[in-house]
């Protein structure tokens, strides 16, 4: 989803516990293995206020892309979210939460908020990439999750 404030939004519900999916989610030695687009990050031992660098499989070039991020919320089984420059101009504010449903699963979103000076143009294109790219990166965080977390 898409809103006028400039963010993006996606979730998936995932049948397994917050806990599992965040440790799929933060075993970054492993990310590249099921992620075709985060690979991962420069530290694996992030805390909130960490500096560090995520790599990422460029959409178009398929080149890697590498981006300085500051830690701004990192709560074990719940959130991990960082800021920082994505291009010229445009800072996100990315974060991912995973919050327990009423039926034993996890509802798993993404959340990035855009800021900074560009056009109206690039701030469509790169919000719908974007929103491509999380749908899909969901997508794979469920499948992989499920997969190493099977319910009987």
């Amino acid at each position: 989803m898409i809103n006028p404030q400039n963010k993006v939004f996606t979730s998936i519900e995932i049948n397994a516990t917050p806990i599992e999916v965040w440790n799929v989610l933060t075993d970054w030695s492993l990310l590249k293995e099921w992620s075709s687009s985060f690979i991962g990050v420069s530290n694996e031992n992030i805390k909130k206020g960490d500096l560090f660098i995520s790599y990422f499989k460029g959409p178009v070039l398929g080149k890697t892309i590498e981006l300085e991020h500051i830690c701004t919320d990192y709560e074990v089984g719940k959130k991990f979210g960082w800021s920082g420059r994505i291009i010229k101009n445009l800072n996100d504010h990315h974060v991912y939460s995973m919050v327990e449903s009423d039926n034993n699963t996890t509802i798993f979103t993404q959340e990035d908020g855009l800021h900074g000076k560009h056009s109206d143009f690039m701030n469509f294109l790169v919000k719908h990439k974007m929103l491509d790219m999380y749908k899909k990166f969901n997508s794979e965080l469920k499948n992989r999750v499920e997969f190493l977390y099977p319910r009987i």
